[in-house]
């Protein structure tokens, strides 16, 4: 519809597992587990649910940068401090 905001993220080359390699370790299984991706065939959703987290994060930087609150929050909580 018009006047509808649109935003998506693009990850060409994102490479994840849910089954097999180090998936079979004990926390890397229990992170999984806890998303809901354990096994063949969770690949996507685990895919999805990462590229989510990366679009709010680009969201929240964004909207810092806009609003100046970046550079306020380095000047006040930078490491230099």
């Amino acid at each position: 519809p018009e006047n509808d905001l649109y935003i998506s993220v693009t990850i060409p080359s994102l490479i994840v597992a849910t089954y097999g390699g180090g998936t079979g370790l004990a926390t890397q299984r229990e992170c999984l587990d806890v998303l809901g991706c354990v096994g063949k065939g969770k690949v996507n959703k685990l895919a999805e649910i990462i590229a989510g987290v990366v679009l709010a994060g680009e969201l929240s930087l964004g909207s810092a940068i806009s609003s100046s609150d970046w550079v306020s929050s380095h000047e006040q909580y930078g490491r230099n401090r």
